[in-house]
């Protein structure tokens, strides 16, 4: 599957023009644990629709927009209104078109200065003008797509219903349908669209250039020396990766480990594939990460798209885990009865010896489910969730440090009245 491809049915389906759509990737009480927040506000008089991707996990506050794993698409306006974002990690790519504001953690920003997503058309994109050319913008369905572009000369909208001002234009075709055409003069200079559309100059689509991912060491970033019987987390970063999910093979020592893993790769999103392991021997062990394209596999004789390698000194010398305890409920054994949607509050202590905390997950083992992800630091803090207790269930934290060493679990037993 093709980068646009792929982000055209991301689009389809995320970007809704009314009405309340479900909030995907994991429970809405999580978004509190995420540190850094995202903001698009409208300023008034038209649609303007958004595409942001980030490099840790995302979730909406409010709602009306989609999110799947670390992307979401959504649009503001005509008049006003805002979304609102919680994530980890960092932006790795933004594309607004169309009049709004974009703040990172209450700070206004250039969306310009950002990395745009995947699959997204730039100028670059589009041959080079000679004399007059047609630009044709059209709905794809399923959602409000607004455009933005320049040209090197002037342009005349064929319709009518949007801005043009001499070598510029501002506008949005959907939710259902529509096109927008103009006559261009000159090359265009500036473009930017968000939201399902299909842009054609001339009477031939234009589709963006196939950038080459990148992957890298998302953590941890550097050789790590750790003690016998630690379980590890591996994360790999990739950006530009042609799909919606990032496939990797994972090597311990040469072998090819197959899950499931601790948390069954439930940490992974659009743009980065995790894995657990924990190291019992002593020595010098490799782990290696092969990421492929959506759809391939080493079995299959494809290539990876590139690779990735940690080398980890296991010895008594090495690196301590962190600790956590379980602080709130005093009881290690809680009751409840079915079906009853009974919000009880957790908390955990988390410690760490070296004094570089990172996160605690929350972890329903019996589910094999990841229900949140706290961002912790120092070395000690504490984290907080809400969860709805179910009998059976048991619910606990795991605490991990920047190094990537996992403790052990913590938390309590679910039973019935």
């Amino acid at each position: 599957m093709d980068s646009e491809n792929s982000r055209r049915q991301f689009l389809q389906r995320s970007v809704v023009a009314a009405g309340v759509a479900p909030l995907l990737g994991g429970p809405v009480s999580a978004a509190t644990d995420l540190p850094k927040t995202l903001r698009i506000e409208s300023d008034g008089g038209g649609f303007a629709a958004y595409e942001v991707t980030v490099s840790g996990d995302l979730r909406q506050r409010d709602g009306g927009d989609r999110v799947s794993g670390s992307r979401a698409a959504g649009n503001v306006g005509p008049e006003r209104g805002a979304d609102t974002f919680r994530y980890s990690g960092e932006i790795t790519g933004l594309v607004l078109a169309g009049p709004a504001t974009v703040a990172r953690d209450g700070t206004r920003v250039n969306p310009s200065s950002f990395p745009r997503p995947a699959g997204s058309l730039a100028s670059g994109d589009f041959d080079a003008g000679s004399g007059t050319d047609r630009l044709r913008i059209e709905s794809d369905g399923g959602g409000v797509a607004a455009y933005e572009f320049a040209a090197g000369g002037s342009v005349r909208q064929r319709d009518d219903g949007d801005t043009v001002a001499e070598s510029r234009a501002v506008g949005h075709v959907g939710p259902e349908g529509g096109a927008d055409e103009f006559d261009v003069d000159g090359p265009i200079t500036a473009f930017a669209l968000a939201g399902p559309a299909t842009v054609s100059l001339n009477g031939s689509e234009v589709t963006p250039s196939r950038s080459s991912p990148t992957v890298s060491r998302g953590g941890p970033k550097q050789t790590v020396a750790v003690r016998p019987d630690t379980r590890m987390l591996f994360e790999t970063a990739v950006s530009d990766y042609p799909g919606d999910y990032v496939t990797a093979e994972w090597y311990v020592d040469g072998e090819r480990r197959v899950g499931p893993d601790l948390f069954y790769n439930n940490l992974g999103s659009g743009s980065r594939a995790t894995f657990t392991h924990r190291f019992e021997s002593a020595g010098t062990h490799r782990v290696r990460s092969e990421v492929y394209r959506e759809g391939e596999a080493s079995r299959e004789g494809d290539d990876p798209i590139d690779a990735v390698e940690w080398t980890v000194e296991v010895g008594s010398d090495g690196h301590r885990a962190p600790i956590v305890e379980c602080e709130n409920p005093d009881a290690s054994i809680l009751r409840t009865a079915y079906e009853t949607t009974e919000n009880v509050e957790f908390e955990v202590a988390a410690t760490d010896p070296d004094g570089e905390l990172d996160r605690v997950v929350w972890w329903i083992p019996q589910a094999d489910d990841v229900h949140a992800v706290s961002s912790v630091e120092g070395d000690y803090d504490t984290a907080s969730v809400t969860y709805d207790i179910d009998p059976g269930l048991p619910f606990g934290a795991y605490a991990i440090d920047r190094r990537g060493a996992i403790s052990q679990f913590r938390g309590w037993r679910i039973e019935r009245k």
